[in-house]
């Protein structure tokens, strides 16, 4: 039985020296920002038996924290803890992960622990949202292109996805809203409109000049009826 338990004992001082090896390069990856701490659940008044790149202020020899005590109280711990919201005495919020060491019987006697101090890129995250900000309510779509027959298929795209139809199922009555579209958005107010949109679309320029005259009569009369 004394085998057994020295046995025991020695596969958890070599996890826990397998660990102290890992947080090394943990640490080094994500310096300044990260420290590793590992617990020894065998004394909670004291379980911190190792600690690396330390940003929390903590000592080899301090005690578990208020959420390892609640876990280790539990004693068979069934899952790990990732990426969740930590902070400090002094209210800095950090993000961490606690990953439990368990014996053959699922008992965890110790946990790995990897903080990561995201004040700073909080910061980052606030300014680039105050800079990627746009006016609220703002309503307008710009490409920037100097390609004009790019300029038109996105003025054309547009179009389509707002009626919400392919060109070959649309009705005629779709078609000449489609052209509509296009012509309040200015796209025939460029010379090649017509013979790129007729390609586009798969239509002759006759047809186009048709259902334009017809889009441009209906809107026509929509202003004489104060539609």
């Amino acid at each position: 039985m004394n085998a057994l338990k020295s046995i025991d004992v020695t596969d958890r001082e070599a996890t826990f020296a397998l660990l102290k090896q890992i947080s090394v390069g943990i640490t080094k990856l994500f310096a300044p920002h990260c420290e590793v701490v590992i617990h020894d659940f065998s004394d909670l008044e004291c379980s911190i038996i190792h600690i690396d790149g330390n940003i929390s202020g903590r000592k080899v020899g301090g005690g578990a924290t208020d959420f390892i005590l609640t876990q280790a109280r539990n004693g068979n711990i069934a899952r790990d803890f990732h990426n969740y919201q930590t902070s400090l005495p002094n209210g800095k919020k950090m993000k961490s992960c606690t990953m439990f060491l368990r014996d053959e019987n699922g008992v965890a006697y110790g946990a790995f622990c990897i903080n990561l101090d995201i004040g700073v890129f909080s910061g980052f995250h606030r300014a680039l949202g105050e800079f990627l900000a746009l006016d609220d309510g703002s309503e307008v779509s710009e490409t920037l292109s100097d390609d004009i027959h790019q300029t038109i298929h996105t003025i054309l795209r547009d179009a389509v996805n707002d009626i919400g139809a392919e060109v070959p199922i649309m009705s005629k009555d779709d078609k000449i809203g489609l052209i509509a579209r296009l012509d309040e958005r200015g796209a025939f107010q460029v010379k090649r409109a017509v013979p790129l949109i007729a390609e586009e679309l798969g239509l002759s320029r006759s047809t186009i000049y048709n259902y334009l005259a017809e889009a441009r009569d209906k809107t026509d009369a929509d202003i004489r009826n104060g539609a």
